[in-house]
């Protein structure tokens, strides 16, 4: 079955393929879909901006002009229309921002831990566990994420809950931090397995400089089964 890495990754080669394969990932995924689409519109938008008119040669002085004014508008497209594009990371981030607002009964605060078979059900199927230094998993529920079904965990941290996503699925090639819709929070690479994002809501100056500690805290916790 093909995953969103080579769907997304043959489709930006070539944004109107007809292969069967890719319409069949297209058609069953909605957010693939709806990348497609804004591949689509990006692509008009830069034949449009490149649909630039050059004026007769006897006026060598103005081409430049135009020229010069249709590289301009290319690269405004680029920016405004492409930055996704080129920034994954980004991407994904807001990905898991648009998932945390979905699940705000997670955020409570609580010293009562999941219990160990529930919180081990919900890790089984991405082949982990994580031990008891991640500190107090006060959430843990498995959840559909860009296709694939994720644990989403809820840690019980001095800095306040703190929400982990453990992404087997989505690889990045480095530390990612964002700070969007009232979360801060950091994707961290974890080469073999995918990826990690961690979150804080709506967090001080003090707990946003503890993110990437809780962040190497509960990564160093997790180990892995397979």
């Amino acid at each position: 079955m093909m995953d969103h890495a080579r769907y997304r990754m043959l489709i930006g080669a070539d944004p109107h393929s007809s292969d069967p394969q890719l319409r069949e990932h297209r058609e069953s995924c909605q957010e693939c879909h709806l990348y497609t689409e804004r591949l689509l519109r990006f692509e008009s938008r830069l034949e449009r901006a490149l649909r630039v008119d050059v004026p007769a040669k006897r006026h060598r002085a103005a081409s430049w002009r135009w020229m010069a004014m249709a590289a301009s508008v290319l690269l405004g497209v680029a920016v405004a229309a492409g930055i996704w594009l080129v920034l994954p990371g980004a991407s994904l981030a807001a990905d898991v921002v648009a998932h945390m607002r979905e699940e705000p009964q997670a955020w409570r605060r609580t010293d009562v831990a999941v219990p160990e078979a529930e919180l081990n059900e919900v890790l089984r199927e991405s082949k982990l566990r994580v031990s008891a230094a991640a500190g107090i998993v006060s959430y843990a529920n498995s959840c559909t994420f860009r296709g694939h079904r994720v644990p989403h965990l809820v840690v019980q941290t001095p800095s306040g809950p703190v929400t982990v996503m453990v992404l087997v699925h989505e690889s990045v090639s480095r530390l990612t931090q964002f700070d969007e819709q009232g979360y801060r929070g950091t994707i961290v690479p974890m080469p073999g397995h995918g990826s990690m994002a961690v979150l804080l809501q709506d967090p001080g100056e003090e707990q946003a400089r503890d993110l990437q500690r809780i962040a190497a805290q509960v990564r160093d916790s997790i180990v892995w089964t397979r």
